[in-house]
């Protein structure tokens, strides 16, 4: 007689690479890979999963021996590298160009947009520039947003009438980009009261001198905390101290951070341009830039957006966990991405 199958194997699925890091990809395959477990699907590493079961996969060093396999795979993608966008910050900032090894990570997404089975883009935004390389044909694609656990991710007991002696401005995340303390300094600085700064993340060096130029600053006196990491468990306890999210970075596909601050009720201000205003619709504000990168337009535009959000904080703040729960949870994005897989939910 033969043995019945076992269930792991009937709802079995890899993940590759294994989400080990601390990255924004992995943060998200690791929520999502809790949230499938917890429906029964057994979800492991490819020498752990039958060679014939289907695999969500992001770009890594075996990806071409990957592809060349028989099995169901799904690729999720963030965005590619846009010379456009290198022109523009080269224009502003002189060290930063379009390198060779740019158009290399580009045709690795072409390969993986060209030969998956099914592609889930993170963004409408970034789909529109991957479409660029490859536009795929319909029903073999989806865009789904990023997601948090929103029952940890959750707004104080007191969220909706707290009022801030004076209000916390907050940016989280790790800070790599040049501009993006440099902006977040200068938009602060702009605003008719004097708030509070609260950061969270490690620090390049353009943004740590950007940090320490601000320390030296009198304006801010004793106004800046900063933590360079804190326990993941930990983290919602930093967003909701927090009155506003300030998230200036041009051309994020899906911050994980802004999906997190938007869960504990936290409101954001940020670029027009990128995936992020998707993320926080109504929950936010967010504000055109011009072709010129993080210019005057963009600054003054962030610090009038943030006025808006602190003069309306019981409304941004309700849109902002709304706004959460209506795209951004886990308990309605994990079935998206099981049913992406091919499973029927």
């Amino acid at each position: 007689m033969n043995k019945a199958q076992p269930p792991w194997q009937k709802k079995s699925f890899a993940i590759i690479p294994w989400p080990y890091s601390r990255d924004g990809a992995s943060v998200m395959k690791r929520r999502f890979l809790t949230a499938a477990r917890k429906l029964g699907y057994w979800v492991a590493p490819s020498w752990l999963v039958g060679r014939t079961q289907p695999c969500l996969f992001i770009g890594h060093r075996r990806q071409d021996k990957l592809l060349k396999t028989s099995r169901y795979l799904v690729y999720s993608v963030a965005g590619m590298y846009l010379e456009d966008h290198f022109r523009r910050i080269g224009e502003v900032y002189g060290d930063r160009s379009f390198r060779p090894e740019y158009l290399v990570t580009n045709q690795e997404i072409l390969d993986a947009l060209t030969r998956a089975d099914f592609v889930i883009y993170q963004s409408a935004w970034s789909k529109r520039n991957l479409d660029t390389l490859c536009k795929r044909p319909d029903n073999t694609w989806e865009i789904i947003h990023n997601a948090a656990p929103l029952d940890v991710f959750k707004p104080r007991p007191d969220w909706l009438d707290r009022v801030p002696d004076r209000p916390v401005i907050g940016a989280v995340g790790a800070m790599r980009t040049r501009p993006r303390l440099e902006v977040f300094f200068d938009v602060v600085r702009r605003l008719s009261v004097r708030p509070r700064l609260l950061l969270v993340g490690n620090l390049d060096h353009y943004c740590q001198s950007a940090l320490d130029k601000a320390r030296a600053d009198p304006y801010w006196r004793d106004s800046i905390t900063h933590f360079k990491s804190v326990p993941p468990n930990t983290l919602v306890n930093y967003y909701q101290q927090m009155d506003c999210l300030l998230h200036p970075v041009v051309g994020d596909s899906c911050p994980n951070v802004v999906v997190e601050a938007l869960g504990c009720g936290v409101p954001v201000v940020c670029p027009l341009e990128g995936g992020t205003s998707e993320l926080v619709g109504p929950g936010g504000v967010s504000v055109f830039d011009t072709d010129i990168l993080y210019g005057e337009m963009l600054r003054a535009g962030l610090a009038q957006g943030i006025e808006t959000v602190l003069a309306n904080l019981p409304y941004y703040r309700q849109q902002a966990r709304t706004q959460a729960e209506k795209n951004s949870s886990m308990d309605v994005v994990a079935p998206r991405f099981l049913k992406a897989i091919g499973f029927p939910v």
